[in-house]
C-alpha cells in the first residue's frame, strides 16, 4: 500500500503531536498543513485572517490539499477546519487512510489558548467550540476513523492510529445512487472496527452484532471488544447456522433481539457470519424501524467474493429461494484476512467457485490469473497470495457491475451465472449441496447449455470444468432428477415475462443472457453432470 495517512480534527486534539510521532513510527516524512501555509505566507494565521480575510486562508488551504494528494506515505496534519470544505475533504479521503482525531470541548480548551486562534475570538471560548463541534460534525463523520484522544497519551494515540493504518491493505469506494460505502480488507482490521463506526452513528443505544452459533464462538467476542475500545456498547445475537435457518423465523428473532436491547435508528446491526447471516442480518435492518443501519463483516470467502457487496438481502421460503427480500446496501463492509484462516477447507473451496465465476465474466487479466493457477488447485493457504489477488478481482467486479446497475434491471443479472441452475440443485438436495458447489455445478451446466447452443466450444468447456475439479469442486453427480430440479426453477425469482433466464458464455469475458431455452435444452444440460462421471472417471 502506498498511501498517506492523514489526521483530521479540530484544534487543540493533537494532530500535530500525534502526526509526528506515527512519522517516526513509519519512517514518513511528516507535514503540518498549517505550518506550512505559514512559511509559505511568512506571516501566522491570524494575521493572515485579519489582513487577507478568511476566504483568501481557506483558497490556498484548497491548492494545498491538491498538492499533499500527489504525494504517497507521508504523515499529514491538517488544519482545524481544511476537510470542512467538502472538495478537499473528498480528495483527502481518496488520497489516504484518514483519521478524526477527537477530544472533549474541555480538553481542547485546556490545550489551546483562544486569544490565538481566529475561529474561538468573540464569544465564550467553550460556547464558540460546542458551536463548531456541532457544525463540523456532518464532515468529521465521512472520516474513515475516529479516535479519541481526550484520555490516552499522545504515544498512546500515535501506537493506535499507525496499527490501524498499518491493518489496511485495500479500502474499495462503492458510488452508486443513493448510497455510498466502502470495502475495507486487510490484516486485523476488524479489530479496529470500533474506530470506523465510532463517529458515525452518536446514538447512546447499542450496536447489535448478528452472528450464528458456528462463527459466534469464533469472532464475536472480539468484533464486541472492538466495538468496546472505541466506546461503543453492543449485544450479540446468535442464530442457527445454515441454509435452513435462512428464514422469516430467524428475522423474527432478530427483530424481537433488537426491540429488547432499545436499538433506534441511528444504531448499526452488524452481520458478522457467511452469506446467510449476510442476507438475513440485512433484511433485517432494511425493515426494523422501517431501515436502520447496517454493516457487513462477512467471515467466509464466498460472502467476501460475492454476497457481502450490493445490498442484496432476503430469505428463503417454502416456495422459494430468496424470494422474500429487499435492497439494502450496507454502510461499510470489513473484510479480515485472519478470518480465513479459521475456514475448513470446504469453505475456501465454495468461496472459490464464486472467484471462478468472476473471473469468468470479467475475462482479460483476472481470468488468467485464474488458468495461471488452474493446475495447482485451491490454494493450500486461506492467505495465499494467489488466492488474495482473485479475491481482489472478484471485489472489483461486484463493485463495478453494482454500481452501474444496483437494482438488477440489466448487467447485474450477469453475476448469476451458474446460479438458476445452481439454485435449483440446491433446493432440490434439500441444501444437502451447499451454495458454493452449487455454483459450480450450475457454471458446469452452463457451459454445456452453452456449448450446446453452438456459442462455445468443447475445449472451453474441458478448461472450465478442469478449473473447478482441480478445486476440489463437484462438476458431476452420480444422479440428478431433472424433471424436479426444473421445476423447482420454476420459482427463481430472476423470471421475466414468465421465462426463465439463463446466463451463457461465449468466452471468458464474453456472457450474455437469454430467454430462448427449451425445457429439454435446459434439462440436457442437468444430466450433463452424470455424464461428467463417465467422461472424468
Amino acid at each position: 500500500m502506498s498511501r498517506s495517512l492523514i489526521l483530521a480534527g479540530f484544534m487543540g486534539v493533537g494532530k500535530t503531536t500525534v502526526g509526528r510521532l506515527c512519522a517516526q513510527q513509519l519512517g514518513y516524512d511528516f507535514v503540518d498543513a498549517d505550518n506550512i501555509i505559514v512559511e509559505r505566507e511568512g506571516v501566522s494565521i491570524p494575521v493572515i485572517f485579519e489582513q487577507k480575510g478568511e476566504d483568501y486562508f481557506r483558497q490556498i488551504e484548497a491548492e494545498l490539499v491538491h498538492e499533499l494528494c500527489l504525494r504517497n506515505d507521508i504523515v499529514i496534519a491538517t488544519g482545524g477546519g481544511m476537510i470542512v470544505n467538502t472538495a478537499n475533504r473528498h480528495a483527502l479521503l481518496r488520497a489516504g487512510v484518514c483519521i478524526g482525531l477527537t477530544a472533549t470541548p474541555e480538553a481542547i480548551l485546556q490545550r489551546v489558548n483562544p486569544s490565538t486562534r481566529p475561529m474561538l475570538r468573540g464569544d465564550d471560548p467553550r460556547v464558540r467550540v460546542m458551536q463548531l463541534l456541532k457544525e463540523r460534525a456532518p464532515a468529521y463523520r465521512e472520516l474513515h476513523y475516529t479516535v479519541d484522544t481526550t484520555t490516552p497519551s499522545p504515544e498512546q494515540t500515535a501506537a493506535q492510529v499507525v496499527a490501524i493504518y498499518r491493518a489496511e491493505q485495500n479500502r474499495i469506494a462503492v458510488h452508486m445512487a443513493g448510497a455510498t460505502y466502502d470495502i475495507i480488507f486487510g490484516d486485523g482490521v476488524i479489530d479496529h472496527l470500533g474506530y470506523a463506526l465510532a463517529g458515525r452513528y452518536p446514538s447512546s443505544s447499542p450496536c447489535a452484532i448478528v452472528t450464528d452459533d458456528q462463527v459466534g464462538p469464533l469472532h464475536a467476542d472480539r468484533v464486541q471488544q472492538a466495538l468496546r475500545h472505541a466506546g461503543i456498547p453492543s449485544f450479540i445475537h446468535q442464530m442457527p447456522a445454515g441454509e435452513s435457518h435462512k428464514t422469516l423465523h430467524s428475522v423474527e428473532g432478530i427483530y424481537r433481539a433488537l426491540s429488547e436491547h432499545g436499538v433506534e435508528r441511528s444504531s448499526a446491526v452488524i452481520a458478522v457470519g457467511g452469506g446467510v447471516v449476510g442476507d438475513v442480518t440485512g433484511f433485517a435492518a432494511a425493515t426494523y424501524l422501517r431501515g436502520v443501519p447496517f454493516v457487513q463483516v462477512p467471515t467466509s470467502l464466498l460472502a467476501m467474493a460475492d454476497s457481502s457487496i450490493g445490498g442484496k438481502t432476503g430469505v428463503d421460503t417454502d416456495f422459494g429461494k430468496n424470494l422474500v427480500g429487499a435492497f439494502k446496501q450496507p454502510d461499510l463492509v470489513v473484510m479480515d484476512a485472519q478470518f480465513l484462516r479459521t475456514l475448513p477447507p470446504i469453505e475456501i473451496r465454495c468461496g472459490y467457485a464464486e472467484i471462478i465465476k468472476a473471473a469468468l465474466i470479467s475475462g482479460g487479466a483476472p481470468w488468467q490469473r485464474i488458468r495461471a493457477g488452474g493446475d495447482a488447485g485451491i490454494p493450500t493457504s486461506a492467505v495465499d497470495t494467489h488466492l488474495l489477488a482473485t479475491l481482489l478481482d472478484a471485489i472489483m467486479l461486484k463493485r463495478d457491475v453494482v454500481e452501474e446497475d444496483p437494482y438488477e434491471k440489466g448487467r447485474r443479472a450477469l453475476l448469476n451465472l451458474g446460479h438458476t441452475f445452481g439454485h435449483g440443485l440446491e433446493s432440490w438436495s434439500h441444501f444437502s449441496i451447499k451454495h458454493g458447489e452449487g455454483v459450480s455445478l450450475g457454471i458446469v451446466c452452463a457451459a454445456r447449455l452453452s456449448q450446446a447452443l453452438g456459442i462455445c466450444d468443447g475445449a472451453l468447456v474441458e478448461e472450465i470444468t478442469a478449473l473447478l475439479d482441480n478445486a476440489g469442486l463437484p462438476v458431476s453427480l452420480p444422479a440428478v432428477d431433472a424433471d424436479a430440479i426444473w421445476q423447482l426453477m420454476q420459482s427463481d425469482k430472476k423470471k421475466l415475462g414468465g421465462k426463465l433466464r439463463f446466463i451463457v458464455l461465449r468466452a471468458p469475458g464474453d456472457i450474455f443472457i437469454t430467454s430462448d431455452i427449451t425445457e429439454q435444452q435446459a434439462k440436457n444440460a442437468l444430466r450433463s453432470l452424470v455424464e461428467n462421471i463417465r467422461t472424468r472417471s
